[in-house]
């Protein structure tokens, strides 16, 4: 009887094993395999990665690392400057005064306020980009004032900030009018310190604006 009990008892045990090992079987067949959810690389309509909401980096799956985002510093507004270009005309006595409101009208500058020319970016406003004087005072340029007369040259006058254009833009625009109105009276265009307008001083006033 005590071999038939033991017997009877490993039977038990075997099928109380069996059966917990087919119930977890059944579980692991049950349960749904969990997906692996991949975040894509997004990019652009010209194919560059995108950058993400919290940072200026590219947004990625992870896979690899972001490049280093080199932050820039920002460019600091130009101060508030006055800049000043002659033009000296290379005849002994200087030109007649008559000749200069053509010339000067030729290059889209207009007789303005002090009586002086300006060079209008809107005429209806008179918004004044930049000015032309008479070199020698009492300076100005109207018809009546110059009859009969001598003068030596010219002085260019720009202020900055631009609140017209873009400040590249407005030096561009004074220094071309510059040389442009230096050929045309067959003058010398010179800098604010009266020495001969270099390729330097161009793209020193050039770099005001970089």
């Amino acid at each position: 009887m005590n071999i038939v009990s033991i017997l009877i008892t490993l039977i038990g045990i075997i099928a109380l094993l069996a059966l917990y090992i087919i119930s977890k079987l059944s579980q692991q067949k049950q349960r749904p395999k969990s997906k692996i959810i991949v975040i894509p690389k997004l990019h652009d309509e010209n194919g560059l990665l995108m950058s993400s909401i919290l940072a200026d980096i590219p947004a990625t799956d992870g896979s690899t690392p972001p490049p280093v985002v080199k932050i820039e510093k920002e460019k600091k507004p130009i101060a508030d400057q006055q800049l000043v270009l002659f033009i000296a005309f290379k005849e002994e006595n200087g030109i007649k005064g008559e000749q200069i409101p053509p010339l000067l009208e030729q290059h889209n500058l207009s007789l303005g306020k002090q009586d002086i020319y300006h060079y209008f970016v809107d005429k209806k406003k008179k918004e004044s980009l930049f000015r032309v004087a008479n070199a020698i005072a009492p300076w100005v340029l109207t018809p009546s004032a110059l009859e009969g007369t001598q003068t030596p040259g010219l002085s260019m006058v720009m202020q900055l900030p631009s609140t017209f254009v873009s400040d590249h833009s407005a030096l561009e625009l004074f220094i071309r009018h510059a040389e442009d109105i230096a050929v045309a009276f067959n003058g010398q265009l010179k800098n604010d310190q009266q020495e001969v307008f270099s390729s330097g001083d161009k793209e020193a006033l050039l770099s005001l604006a970089r």
